[in-house]
């Protein structure tokens, strides 16, 4: 569920219903490269440095990544709702928003050095944390600046410079990597990408957008109120992704943080797709809601299609071959983190759903009872994390991630079922999915046993996606009619 209001690139509400097939294509191709490129990163930091640094590399980031509570706040979503409309206040509230956000940055970098420094973690940590940190201050007046792009219909560009500062933070990482670096040099690369992204998006959004930086502490308020829901429900799910490894630091230890992100490395890896879906598709159910119920239900079906046949392939993929992928790419020293891997890849796939329910509810406007649910998730994460984290170490903590993941999974179901005419009436062609599933495990499985296991993968892609196929899971078009609906930019 992590595309939740958390800190992602807010997506764009245009003034008209485009389809979400084509149209995603290019933020899927976009988020991919950021995110193999991004865990290409992690892989090579995590083979240089020794369990304990690592673990500790990954508590400063986890820590950073929980104060999107306090940078991020849902305010986005509210404000491009205005700046659809083209009157004289637009640039002003354009200006004003980007202060705002500009000033959480800088409040939730103070956050950041508050908790390290209270905790009284190891030096190195709150030095890690004190560089590490500048990504906050950077990332949140860009994230803001998408707003110019979101209005004017240019999510490519986003995917782009995207792209190019993950290229150079990898690059820079590599150079680390050959030339010696320690946990703190290593997290200037992340810097150094948000660097690039704001130097680029700052003034190319002034051409695209007028901005007119004024303190209205008035509108501030405003638009925080109008989007509490939002962030207090996007406060509670940002705790609950990442409460789990800031409690493994204190009941357990660094090297079980990070074994943990190492597993936790493959959940940012698949998280690619809903979050590029969930940006497209909430434009066109907003434009469908109320009066056009049909087109609604048909973007969900479609929605729903897509992110099951993902989430199925993901969950096969992991339980078939998480040890030997793990001991391939991060070495002998991090195989224990298999079993934690097919479990917190099963949990995110099971948060697909759940991102896609999040949107309905948004489009709807009942995103009230959000805040409620991902409440629920923290209280019950936290919980089972304090028993299970003493007992079980890190394959605890992901065991409580999954079954918190179950639990906002059928709240949100129920919620959305609620409302009434939103869901298709039938699942129809995806009550044959598990099929396809155990088709592809099978063959995989098989395979593996009596040859190399990257062919049994391949083997098991193919059986898995042609089983898809075959079945009529993807729809009456197939593959073709799933991805080639919609519009582009």
């Amino acid at each position: 569920m992590q595309d939740a209001p958390t800190g992602e690139r807010e997506p764009t509400i245009a003034s008209s219903p485009s389809g979400i097939g084509a149209g995603t294509s290019y933020l899927v191709v976009g988020r991919l490269a950021m995110a193999v490129l991004g865990w290409g990163g992690t892989v090579l930091i995590a083979r240089r440095l020794d369990q304990e640094a690592f673990g500790q590399f990954t508590l400063v980031f986890s820590l950073l990544g929980m104060l999107s509570i306090v940078t991020d706040l849902g305010v986005g979503r509210i404000v491009i709702g205005a700046l659809m409309r083209d009157d004289e206040q637009r640039a002003t509230v354009a200006g004003s928003y980007i202060l705002l956000r500009t000033t959480l940055g800088v409040a939730g970098y103070l956050a950041a050095m508050g908790v390290v420094l209270l905790a009284g973690y190891p030096r190195e940590v709150v030095v890690a944390t004190a560089v590490a940190g500048l990504v906050v201050v950077l990332a949140t007046p860009s994230d803001a600046y998408d707003i110019a792009f979101q209005v004017r219909q240019k999510l490519g560009s986003l995917a782009v410079i995207g792209t190019v500062g993950q290229l150079a933070q990898i690059a820079l990482t590599v150079a680390l990597v050959i030339h010696g670096g320690s946990l703190v040099w290593f997290t200037v690369p992340a810097v150094l990408n948000e660097a690039i992204i704001l130097a680029w998006e700052a003034p190319a959004a002034h051409k695209l957008l007028e901005f007119r930086y004024r303190f209205d502490a008035a509108l501030w308020w405003s638009l925080l109120k109008e989007a509490v829901p939002l962030s207090a429900g996007a406060a509670f799910a940002t705790l609950y992704y990442r409460v789990d490894s800031i409690m493994l630091a204190s009941l357990d230890s660094f090297e079980s943080v990070g074994v943990y992100g190492v597993a936790y490395k493959f959940v940012d890896l698949v998280h690619f797709v809903p979050a590029s879906l969930t940006i497209a598709i909430l434009a066109p159910l907003t434009a469908a809601w109320p009066d056009d119920r049909a087109s609604f239900v048909s973007h969900v079906t479609e929605g729903l299609t897509l992110l099951s046949i993902v989430a199925g392939g993901a969950m096969i993929g992991f339980w078939a071959f998480a040890g030997p992928v793990v001991r391939l790419l991060y070495g002998a020293d991090y195989a224990a983190a298999e079993t934690a891997t097919r479990i917190v890849v099963t949990g995110e796939s099971l948060a697909f759903a759940s991102s896609l329910f999040i949107i309905m509810l948004i489009a709807v406007g009942h995103q009230r009872a959000y805040p409620l649910i991902t409440l629920s998730g923290l209280a019950i994460n936290i919980a089972l994390n304090l028993v299970l984290i003493p007992r079980y170490s890190f394959e605890g903590a992901a065991a409580a991630t999954l079954a918190t993941e179950a639990v906002v999974l059928a709240l949100l179901f129920w919620r959305v079922r609620a409302v009434g005419g939103i869901l298709p009436t039938s699942l129809g062609p995806l009550l044959r999915l598990p099929v396809a599933m155990a088709l592809g495990l099978g063959v995989g499985l098989g395979l593996d046993a009596v040859g190399p296991w990257i062919a049994a993968g391949l083997a098991m892609v193919v059986t898995y996606l042609g089983s898809v196929h075959l079945l009529g899971i993807a729809g009456p078009g197939g593959f073709a009619g799933l991805l080639g609906r919609g519009g582009d930019e």
